[in-house]
């Protein structure tokens, strides 16, 4: 790339990577200037009790230079930290956000400091321009160090109540930022050690003690001084009423926001959660409980989110039949986590002739024909009712009426073995290979249950039937046929009979291992 053309995409690239921080900035500074609405509506107060409109352009200037031009200075140079901490996360620069991440938990108690220095400015700026000396002559009488005493005085009351509004102001931008940059970036932060209570404690002294002393002292000792500003003692009563109460509803407000908005987001995702959403995090946007109770809230979702990963890890190897059975013994305290006589149907498949098609075949190809032929073949037998306890090799050992109460759990045995007939014959595995299953099918009692050491437990039936259902499978060599279906288990089958499917009687048999003899059916596709 030219020099040229260098010089030409790199401003563009800074600048853009600005902008993604200058949302934040305006909305910061945008807070801080609420300080010169504050003032409109003090100053406004006092000209309508006192009647003295002269002072509107002068304190409209003192408003505009220093609560809104210096303010909105100093606010970007304390949100600097902040916005290049932005600019970081949104190049992957990992450098820039320690400034940043201090400067956001402090920001509410910078905020407050920087509104005190320049509610002090606004107040020497506007007693010495004498914006609220009414009477000039009046004040000539007042002893100087009343007067000196009196600016102390409002001077701190005015900064005091400019700071604890840019606490709350700040404080309510910053849960903003937190949870925009956690939406927009996934950045998440770690709660403090604020608490709401002692928040509270501040801010209600606070304004009990300015409100109390300005009472008491316009009630006394700034009874000459308050006659300067054209105010009676119980006009400036009320301007101090006016005054504790704008405060007061203020402070509500963001004491309000403060508590309900991240309760309304922890119950939005509580629901979520509850509706399966385990990936739902919230931000954490606060230094106090609420902040603590989202934190935690995280980590729980992080548990289960893993919770759920290893239950899926688990079905890869485990019927997710058999992992909801067992999970759900588990929760409930079911003894019969420990084993239960069930009267079921078992299933064994096989492929015929797996082995000299496996040594045709590359590794990595036996195993994807393998899992391509079971895939397929699952699907008949969990949409009948079955559910598959084990593979082992190219063996599929399934039940029915053992995970899931089926009284008509035969005939969806069978009907299931002719599905995943009819589903080999239609389909090529692995684009040209054509599959023949065996499949043996018998019905009787089975004891179900957990079996194996401490360390590996599976699920699985131990009993005569699934000992028969593995020689049906097997002896389909010897017949020649592809399904092998007992005299029990046909028995049961009364509806598919009438529905025209044809078991086709085999004969007698003997059956290695069992002194009695057995009658075959199969059932031509």
């Amino acid at each position: 790339m030219s020099n040229i053309a260098q010089s030409i995409l790199r401003p563009t690239t800074a600048s853009t990577d600005q902008s993604a921080s200058a949302p934040f900035v305006a909305r910061y500074v945008v807070a801080m200037i609420g300080m010169a609405i504050i003032d409109v509506c003090f100053s406004g107060a006092y000209v309508l009790i006192s009647g003295n409109t002269s002072l509107i352009w002068r304190a409209a200037l003192v408003n505009i230079a220093i609560l809104v031009g210096l303010n909105a200075i100093g606010a970007w140079f304390l949100f600097r930290p902040i916005s290049k901490m932005i600019v970081g996360l949104h190049t992957n620069s990992s450098q820039r956000l320690s400034p940043g991440l201090r400067r956001l938990r402090q920001l509410a108690l910078a905020s407050s400091i920087w509104a005190f220095c320049v509610g002090l400015i606004y107040s020497v700026a506007a007693f010495g321009l004498g914006i609220f000396n009414t009477y000039p002559e009046l004040s000539a009488q007042v002893p100087t160090i009343l007067k000196i005493y009196g600016s102390l005085w409002f001077s701190f009351a005015y900064a005091a109540h400019f700071a604890i509004y840019a606490f709350f102001a700040a404080a309510a931008c910053s849960e903003t930022i937190k949870h925009d940059i956690h939406k927009k970036w996934g950045f998440n932060f770690r709660p403090g050690r604020a608490r709401i209570g002692h928040r509270l404690a501040v801010v209600i002294l606070a304004l009990t003690l300015i409100s109390s002393m300005a009472i008491l002292l316009d009630l006394t000792v700034f009874r000459d001084i308050r006659a300067t500003q054209g105010l009676s003692v119980e006009q400036a009563v009320i301007l101090d009423v006016i005054a504790t109460e704008t405060a007061a509803v203020l402070c509500l407000y963001f004491i309000n926001r403060t508590l309900t908005s991240p309760i309304s987001r922890l119950t939005e995702a509580v629901r979520d959660i509850g509706q399966g959403k385990i990936d739902t995090r919230i931000a954490v946007t606060s230094d106090d409980e609420a902040g603590k109770l989202a934190f935690e809230f995280n980590r729980m979702a992080e548990g289960l989110s893993e919770k759920d990963r290893m239950r899926r890890a688990f079905e890869r190897y485990v019927s997710q039949d058999v992992v909801n059975l067992a999970m759900e013994r588990e929760r409930n305290d079911d003894p019969r986590a420990s084993g239960e006589l069930r009267y079921a149907t078992v299933m064994f498949t096989d492929i015929s002739g797996f082995t000299r098609m496996a040594e045709q075949l590359e590794p990595a190809e036996v195993i994807s024909l393998l899992n391509e032929y079971f895939d397929l073949v699952n699907a008949p037998i969990r949409d009948h009712g079955g559910a598959v306890l084990n593979y082992v090799g190219d063996a599929l050992h399934a039940a029915f009426n053992v995970v899931h109460d089926d009284p008509d759990h035969a005939a969806n045995a069978v009907r299931a073995a002719i599905a995943m007939q009819n589903l080999g014959r239609e389909h090529l595995f692995a684009g040209h290979q054509k599959i023949e299953t065996r499949i043996g099918i018998h019905t009787g009692p089975v004891v179900a249950g957990p079996v194996g050491s401490r360390d590996r437990v599976d699920f699985t039936i131990q009993g005569d039937a699934a000992n028969l259902a593995s020689r049906l499978e097997n002896m389909n060599k010897e017949t020649g046929t592809e399904i092998l279906i007992s005299e029990t288990t046909r028995a049961l089958c009364h509806k598919l009979e009438d529905a025209g499917v044809d078991f086709r009687a085999l004969g007698t048999f003997d059956i290695r291992g069992r002194q009695q003899t057995i009658d075959l059916f199969t059932i031509d596709i």
